[in-house]
């Protein structure tokens, strides 16, 4: 049977690495002024999703008590890929930042978090975000279809 502990980590790993070569294939914005290119914030999150599954792999592989077998797939994995899907469609409609505010706002909503200090750090690390990459970076987030 496969362990989820070990099979969605290595194939993050895997798709990481092979977007990483995808990524090396984009063309360089001719538009912008950017000290970055359109492939640097995707490299990064790639590496840093290598790193990371890399350590849960190792962290898993070092606990020598037997537990029970969860199932491969659960609600909560069910939830984070329909998430995902949601809010690729609604980054599309309306762009990074209403996308992104709806969406951390649903997600803490659906995880019944009552603490307001979560959502004004939801939305502070939304607007940094967004920041960073329109007045630092100098490359432009997607806006979407309906403010065309």
């Amino acid at each position: 049977m496969l362990n989820r502990n070990i099979f969605f980590p290595s194939l993050v790993i895997f798709l990481s690495l092979v977007f990483l070569v995808l990524i090396s294939q984009f063309e360089e914005p001719r538009y912008q002024d950017a000290p970055v290119g359109a492939g640097f914030f995707p490299a990064v999150i790639a590496i840093i999703q290598i790193i990371i599954c890399s350590v849960l792999i190792i962290q898993y592989k070092k606990k020598q008590k037997p537990q029970k077998e969860v199932t491969l797939i659960s609600s909560h994995s069910i939830f984070g890929f329909t998430f995902l899907i949601g809010y690729a469609v609604l980054i599309t409609l309306v762009g990074y930042l209403p996308a992104s505010l709806i969406g951390f706002t649903y997600y803490l909503l659906f995880y019944r978090v009552k603490k307001p200090l979560y959502y004004v750090t939801a939305w502070i690390f939304v607007f940094a975000i967004y920041f960073l990459f329109s007045e630092v970076f100098i490359i432009s987030l997607p806006e979407g279809l309906l403010f065309f």
